[in-house]
């Protein structure tokens, strides 16, 4: 599956993102996506089995089932060996949008996209939400060397 602008472009277009993959630990990805897309005021609902309430007071949500039922929009930044049964559930559960972050994926993941209307992997979600440091200069050389979607 090749990711096209116009499937991150609709991502981005919803007001809600769910994300699954949310840690509560701070040195670990899941938390610095949930926390970096927060400062810029995206509004991301974190989900882990485990549960509980983010240091800035939103709910951590327990699976993709406790969610409210108008988020149709997924962010899955898990461990490649869950990815593949959070896209599988995201897709019986009627989720229309979903982004694979980056390195999350596996083959079978590729395969499992094709059943979404718009779908994004193999990018980076902070590539391409107004992105700063290392992200502003990713976003710059894919820029350059012609490898952002078209």
């Amino acid at each position: 599956m090749k990711t096209k602008k116009a499937s991150i472009e609709a991502f981005l277009s919803h007001d809600t993102i769910a994300m699954a993959g949310y840690s509560h630990n701070p040195k670990k990805f899941g938390h610095e996506v949930f926390k970096t897309l927060k400062e810029k005021s995206i509004k991301v609902l974190p989900v882990n089995p485990k549960g509980g309430v983010t240091k800035s007071g939103d709910i951590v949500y327990e699976s993709l089932e406790s969610l409210p039922v108008d988020v149709k929009t997924l962010l899955v930044v898990t461990p490649k060996e869950q990815t593949d049964i959070v896209v599988e559930k995201a897709h019986e559960l009627g989720f229309t949008h979903i982004w694979v972050q980056q390195m999350s994926g596996t083959p079978r993941t590729e395969e499992l996209l094709e059943k979404f209307p718009h779908a994004v992997s193999k990018e980076c979600i902070l590539k391409f939400t107004n992105p700063t440091g290392v992200h502003k200069f990713h976003w710059w050389l894919s820029k350059t060397f012609g490898f952002l979607p078209k």
